[in-house]
């Protein structure tokens, strides 16, 4: 079973995530990725680099990155990262939607433990500290949505506190979020 940490971010609050990464020496995949592509650091500066809806983090130190073709469909000829046998977290961004309301995003991972790198059941216990880390980072610095269930960033919060900004659950029926206190 994968950890999920759901959240609101606006670009301020995915930058202050983006300096914790870059100083784990994290690298940013696409969800697809063109044969030939060079993965770019994550650090403050490449987050506003970042177009698509979501990416792979991937801390490449602790093994390769698995990835398999693609044999149908549109995207026939990318490569697909594989999610298991690779010590990578799954970074959805919180996006505003075409009515101007931020959408959720999370970080997901399947954390199931070993430090033995050759096995291709588990994953290093050091990929489970970068998923705790950035947990405490949300417990520190963001609030809590009202109803529970939703990190809300900072700045995502202060907008939401002045009224600027509303914060929906992904999906098709999402509901409206608030900040707690």
């Amino acid at each position: 079973m994968g950890a999920t940490l759901r959240y609101f971010m606006l670009p301020d609050d995915e930058r202050s995530l983006f300096r914790l990464l870059a100083r784990r020496e994290v690298t940013i995949y696409p969800e697809l990725v063109p044969s030939g592509y060079v993965p770019l650091p994550a650090s403050e500066g490449n987050s506003a680099r970042l177009e698509g809806p979501a990416y792979y983090l991937a801390l490449e130190r602790l093994g390769p990155v698995v990835a398999r073709p693609v044999k149908r469909g549109p995207d026939r000829g990318m490569l697909g990262i594989e999610e298991v046998p690779s010590p990578v977290l799954y970074y959805e961004r919180s996006l505003p939607n075409d009515r101007g309301e931020l959408v959720a995003g999370r970080i997901w991972a399947e954390l199931e433990v070993t430090d033995d790198l050759r096995s291709r059941r588990g994953k290093p216990y050091a990929l489970k500290a970068l998923f705790l880390e950035i947990q405490e980072l949300f417990r520190r610095t963001f609030r809590r949505s009202e109803p529970k269930g939703f990190w809300v960033g900072p700045h995502a919060a202060a907008a939401w506190k002045r009224g600027e900004l509303r914060l929906r659950e992904p999906g098709h029926k999402g509901r409206l979020y608030g900040v707690w206190r």
